[in-house]
């Protein structure tokens, strides 16, 4: 038992050294950037650059412990970052005229606190999903600027005096300049390397080089001895501060851009270790640490942050997974109790370099290629507007100046976009109706009298307008005009009201509107007429409203056959002799007898089933009353409509050539009379030398069945040309 205990104990540490390894290397090339992004925010408000440091440390190491205990992002190193850093060194210089530095202190940490409970908020409400809805050109831009800006305070702490006769005020400025450079070369020549850490080693080098030739440094250029944490002073520290007389709604506004800006610098460095580790993070449970972490470090005075790609990166390809970012904290709490005295020899110009590094890479330059294609040049004009706003103004303002933009923008499509799909008429888009010859003539000469359009995509308030004028232009001469919403993805209650002013002017010009699948993804439910009625003068409108193309289509061609026939019987179910049916035409009155004699006449009420699904026929089926149903069921009740054979017409070709099963059953509408001819019969007839009443039959089969086919290829034709 002793054996395979110790064998389990070997395999654990042995899974653990990866991650030791990799969180080495995560903290040794997060260090440079959170101390430099610290002191930054620190020394912006009077504080001693040790002070930040320590603080970036503590920032890092609750951080890393949240991040890398939840476990919700394998392998990602989280620590203070630029875009928190520089968001919050813009609320400093809100507040420096009005406020001490104590007091932005505490403000600061009270940012970083709500930020927290933003970000648990958005993280137990599934709010990573909606960080989608930015625009990638607001969040490339907004980095870009946060880029330009660290740069541009990292310019002014480097920058020589006027003077050229002292030398030495150029030193800060070498200092920035190698580390940069050596950052740069180190990536190419030495890339598995932790570049950031290179540069911040040469600069310290170049540093201590240019000192030698310097009787008395001055004490400003470096960090200073890194101060102890005193929990008693975090503690203390809110002695003597009244709450109403902090700035809340600064606060508060402050926070939620912070939040969306954590949130996606968290959720991208996230997706970049989930590429190294071929894992899939967990966006609600890192949320929730990464705010559980920020209200800590809100409270005890710290820097806050997020995820750091470079580092995560360093981390990943260094072998660390699971809980490499608990080895990291543990090396930078190390280092914060037991390296104290490393601040006295690392120079602020070297972590000066270090931030321009990160502000450059941080730059999108991809931005300016925006410009030569047509298609990406509005999103650089958004990008550019961002860029600027951030700058001038501050990022919540950019933010909200992007997304404005980018709202217009959409619009802007949308308005262009067609909302038409198709337009048929019903000699294009003939019923399922089988009519007959004379009726077909009649649609055929009055197909343009009934009108069916297809709309698309979003009928909204922007895009209203663009199917009334279609609607309005084509309603002179038309009978019928069928709206089909299939397609149609939302409407708002401005389409709505557009839909009941189409039906009331159309109705004037004696148009009729007809709608087709006004489906419940709509928000219609069943009773649609009552819908209308909400936003109406709340009576239900007289419009007509069908759940199928099918029966819209049949009620069309309804009234341009009652608009032609005039005083006499218009309906297609109305009776016809025996002799008029399709089948007989081209036969002599011999054969129509002959016919007649072995035809079987049967009467059906409402809803009789005439032929059930799958039952065995050879027979032909004659109508000369009533309606039959051709229909395909998906389910005890609902079935979808095939067919409809009135007066005139039979059915049962394709069974009666080759015998077998039926494909569908066929229902009776109303009162209908059929007459059933089997092909048994036929047969006798034929062997008793009645060949050409065989041949007559078979022609006027074969003649139906062509008609259909080349109706069906020419429908299939239309169908592929959409």
């Amino acid at each position: 038992m002793s054996e395979p205990a110790s064998n389990k104990f070997k395999t654990r540490i042995n899974s653990l050294i990866p991650d030791f390894l990799g969180g080495f290397t995560g903290a040794v090339a997060v260090l440079p950037q959170t101390i430099g992004l610290s002191v930054l925010l620190f020394t912006s408000f009077g504080m001693d650059a040790s002070v930040g440091a320590m603080a970036g440390l503590l920032g890092a190491v609750i951080l890393l412990f949240s991040s890398g205990i939840a476990g919700a992002t394998i392998g990602m190193i989280s620590a203070p970052n630029g875009p928190v850093t520089i968001l919050l060194t813009g609320l400093v210089v809100k507040l420096l005229p009005d406020y001490s530095s104590g007091e932005i202190l505490i403000i600061i940490g009270a940012v970083l606190f709500f930020t927290g409970v933003f970000e648990i908020l958005f993280g137990l409400l599934k709010g990573g999903d909606l960080i989608k809805l930015i625009p990638y050109p607001v969040v490339a831009s907004m980095i870009t600027a946060i880029g330009i800006l660290m740069i541009k305070s990292q310019i002014k702490q480097i920058a020589p005096t006027v003077s050229l006769e002292d030398w030495t005020t150029f030193i800060p400025a070498a200092v920035a300049v190698i580390t940069i450079v050596v950052i740069f070369v180190s990536q190419k020549l030495f890339p598995k390397l932790p570049s950031i850490l290179m540069g911040l080693l040469s600069g310290v080098i170049v540093y201590l080089l240019f000192t030698l030739f310097i009787s008395n440094p001055n004490p400003d250029w470096v960090i200073g001895r890194l101060p102890s944490l005193d929990f008693g002073q975090i503690l203390h520290r809110f002695d003597g501060v009244h709450p109403a007389s902090l700035p809340w709604e600064l606060i508060l506004t402050s926070a939620l851009a912070l939040t969306v800006l954590v949130m996606i610098d968290c959720l991208l460095t996230a997706l970049v270790a989930d590429t190294q580790t071929s894992m899939r993070h967990d966006a609600r449970k890192e949320l929730i640490a990464q705010g559980t972490a920020q209200m800590i470090i809100g409270f005890v005075g710290g820097v806050g942050g997020g995820g750091t790609k470079g580092s995560t990166l360093a981390n990943t390809m260094a072998g660390g997974r699971r809980w490499s970012p608990v080895f990291a904290a543990v090396i930078i709490l190390f280092l914060a109790f037991f390296g104290k005295g490393a601040g006295a020899f690392l120079p602020l110009s070297a972590l000066s370099g270090v931030i321009i590094y990160i502000g450059l890479k941080m730059i999108n330059w991809n931005i300016l290629l925006w410009f030569k294609d047509k298609y990406t040049r509005i999103d650089a004009v958004n990008a550019i507007l961002v860029i600027v706003a951030t700058i001038f103004l501050d990022v919540t303002k950019a933010v909200a100046l992007g997304m404005f933009f980018a709202v217009l923008t959409f619009l802007q499509k949308e308005i262009k976009r067609s909302l038409i799909r198709r337009q048929t008429n019903i000699t294009e888009y003939p019923s399922l109706q089988k009519r007959s010859k004379g009726q077909r003539l009649i649609l055929d000469g009055n197909c343009e009298k009934a009108l069916m359009i297809e709309l698309q995509g979003d009928l909204f308030f922007a895009t209203a307008d663009q199917i009334y004028r279609s609607v309005i232009s084509q309603i002179d001469g038309r009978l019928v005009i069928i709206l089909h919403f299939r397609r149609v993805l939302s409407i708002d209650m401005s389409g709505m009201v557009l839909l009941l002013q189409l039906v009331e002017i159309a109705g004037k010009s004696g148009t009729e509107i007809v709608f087709i699948h006004l489906h419940k993804r709509l928000g219609f439910g069943k009773k649609i007429k009552k819908a209308f009625a909400l936003i109406g003068n709340n009576h239900e409108p007289s419009i007509k409203v069908f759940h199928s193309t099918a029966r819209a289509l049949e009620y069309a061609e309804d009234i341009i056959l009652k608009s032609e026939y005039k005083d006499k019987d218009y309906r297609v179910a109305s009776p016809r002799d025996f002799d008029e049916n399709d089948l007989c035409e081209g036969m002599g009155d011999v054969d129509i007898a002959l016919l007649k004699k072995i035809a079987i006449k049967k009467e059906y009420s409402n809803r009789d089933v005439i032929i059930p699904k799958g039952e065995k026929s050879s027979s032909l089926y004659l109508v000369t009353c009533g309606m039959v149903e051709q229909r395909i069921y998906n389910g005890k009740v609902t079935y979808k409509i095939l067919a409809k054979y009135s007066p005139r017409t039979y059915f049962g070709k394709l069974t009666f050539l080759n015998p077998g099963p039926i494909s569908a059953t066929f229902v009776a509408l109303g009162k209908t009379t059929v007459y059933k001819i089997r092909r048994i019969d036929i047969e006798d007839i034929s062997e008793k030398g009645g060949e050409r009443f065989l041949t007559d039959i078979l022609f006027s089969i074969g003649r139906n069945l062509s008609k259909e086919s080349v109706r069906l290829i020419s429908e299939i034709q239309r169908l592929e040309a959409l």
